[in-house]
C-alpha cells in the first residue's frame, strides 16, 4: 500500500497492475452507514464494515477486468476510483467496435467468475444457506452467500443497456459496427437516459429507494456527457494541435520576478504564462492561482518565477491529433497545454491550448460540418 494522496476528493490507497487505486471520501460515509445499520440489527458494526470492504474488493476486481482487457488493445488505465455507488476505471481512451465490446464485457465476466468460485466454495464446504430475500438483506445469511448474491447482481445489473454503464457500452459497440461511432453513441445515450428515467420512476414508488435515484441521476448525466464528448471528438477528426493552438501569448523567464508576471497579467487577457529559459526550452508554467497566492506572501513581488512555477506542465507535439489533446485537457481542465514543435529549425514552444479555445475550435468545426 502506498501513502495516501488526495486528488479530486479521492485518496490514493494503493496500486494494482501499475494502476493507482483511489477511494472517494464519500465512500467512508457508506462504510459508516452500513456499520451502523449492521449494529442496529445486532450483527455488529464491524460486520457491516467488513462486508462492504469485501464487496468493494469485488468491484475493484471488476474494474481491473476492464483495465486488463483494455491493455490487450494498447489502452492504459489512468486510475480506478471507488465511489459509494460503484467503481470507475478511467481509460486513456475508449476504442470502438470489437475492442470496446470486449473491454465492456470483461468487467461483468469477472463478477460471474467470482460468483462461480463462491458457489464452488459453498458446495465444497456443504454450507447450508437460506434462500430467503429477507435473510439476505438483513444479513442473516453467511457472508459468502451474500457476496455470491452481490456478484450475480453486479453481473446482471451491469448488462442493463443503460449507457454509459457496461451494458450501454456493449450496445454502443455493437451499433458502431453497423451505424458508425457517432450515431451509435447518440442512440446508446438516448437509450441510457430512457433507462435513467425508468430507474427514477422505480425509485419513487413506495418505499422510496434513494440509491436508485442516485443511479438514475448519474446515468442520465453520464449519457449526456458521453454523447457530447463523441460529438466533440467527431468534430476534431483529422485536426492536430497545430490547428487549435494560440500563437500570440506572453512568456516569462525563470529568473524574472513575480512582479513582472503580475504586470503581464494586468496588461493582457492571458491567465497562465509559459516559462521559457534562455535557450528557448520550456522550463515550466506559471499559473494565475499560484501567482496570486505567491504575491500575497511577504516579499512576493521580488520572488523568482522558478520558485512558484509548475515544473511539470502538460506538453504535446504540434502534430498530436486534437482528439488526444482533448483527453489531456479533460484530465487537467484548469491547466493549459503547451505545444512543442519546430520553428526556424529549432524545437521549442510554438503555441498554447486552453479548454476555452479548444471549445471554440469545436464550435467552429461543428458549424462548418455538413448536416
Amino acid at each position: 500500500m502506498s501513502a495516501a494522496r488526495v486528488s479530486g476528493g479521492a485518496f490514493r490507497v494503493g496500486t494494482l497492475l501499475g494502476i493507482p487505486i483511489r477511494i472517494h471520501f464519500t465512500f467512508f460515509l457508506l462504510l459508516l452507514w452500513f456499520g451502523m445499520s449492521s449494529a442496529s440489527t445486532g450483527e455488529g458494526f464491524l460486520t457491516g464494515v467488513v462486508f462492504i470492504l469485501l464487496l468493494f474488493g469485488c468491484v475493484v476486481l471488476h474494474e481491473l477486468g476492464h483495465a486488463a482487457m483494455a491493455r490487450r488493445f494498447g489502452v492504459e488505465t489512468r486510475e480506478i476510483v471507488l465511489y459509494p455507488i460503484g467503481g470507475v476505471a478511467r481509460l486513456e481512451r475508449i476504442p470502438s467496435g470489437k475492442a470496446e465490446l470486449l473491454i465492456a464485457l470483461a468487467g461483468p465476466l469477472v463478477n460471474l467468475v467470482l460468483a462461480g468460485m463462491l458457489v464452488a466454495w459453498l458446495v465444497a464446504r456443504q454450507v447450508q444457506v437460506s434462500f430467503s430475500p429477507q435473510d439476505l438483506l438483513a444479513g442473516g445469511a453467511p457472508v459468502v452467500w451474500q457476496l455470491l448474491t452481490a456478484n450475480l447482481t453486479l453481473f446482471f445489473f451491469n448488462l442493463v443497456p443503460a449507457f454509459p454503464m457496461d451494458g450501454g457500452r456493449i450496445l454502443r459497440a455493437i451499433l458502431s459496427m453497423y451505424a458508425g461511432q457517432e450515431k451509435a453513441t447518440r442512440i446508446a445515450a438516448r437509450v441510457g437516459q430512457a433507462f435513467a428515467l425508468l430507474f427514477a420512476l422505480w425509485a419513487i414508488v413506495p418505499p422510496v429507494k434513494p440509491v436508485f435515484l442516485l443511479i438514475a441521476f448519474f446515468v442520465f448525466v453520464g449519457a449526456g456527457q458521453e454523447a457530447a464528448y463523441e460529438r466533440s471528438r467527431s468534430a476534431l477528426a483529422g485536426l492536430t494541435a497545430r490547428n487549435a493552438m494560440i500563437t500570440r501569448y506572453e512568456t516569462i523567464a525563470p529568473q524574472e520576478a513575480l512582479g513582472r508576471a503580475a504586470e503581464l497579467l494586468l496588461a493582457s487577457h492571458q491567465q497562465d504564462f509559459p516559462v521559457v529559459d534562455a535557450w528557448g526550452r520550456v522550463a515550466g508554467l506559471l499559473q494565475r492561482g499560484r501567482l496570486l497566492a505567491a504575491l500575497a506572501t511577504p516579499g512576493g513581488r521580488e520572488r523568482a518565477v522558478l520558485e512558484v512555477m509548475d515544473r511539470e506542465p502538460q506538453t504535446v507535439s504540434a502534430d498530436m491529433p486534437l482528439e488526444a489533446v482533448l483527453r489531456h485537457l479533460q484530465s487537467r481542465p484548469l491547466q493549459p497545454i503547451l505545444v512543442i514543435g519546430q520553428e526556424g529549425g529549432t524545437t521549442g514552444l510554438v503555441g498554447m491550448i486552453t479548454l476555452d479555445n479548444l471549445g471554440e475550435m469545436i464550435q467552429i468545426a461543428q458549424s462548418s460540418k455538413p448536416a
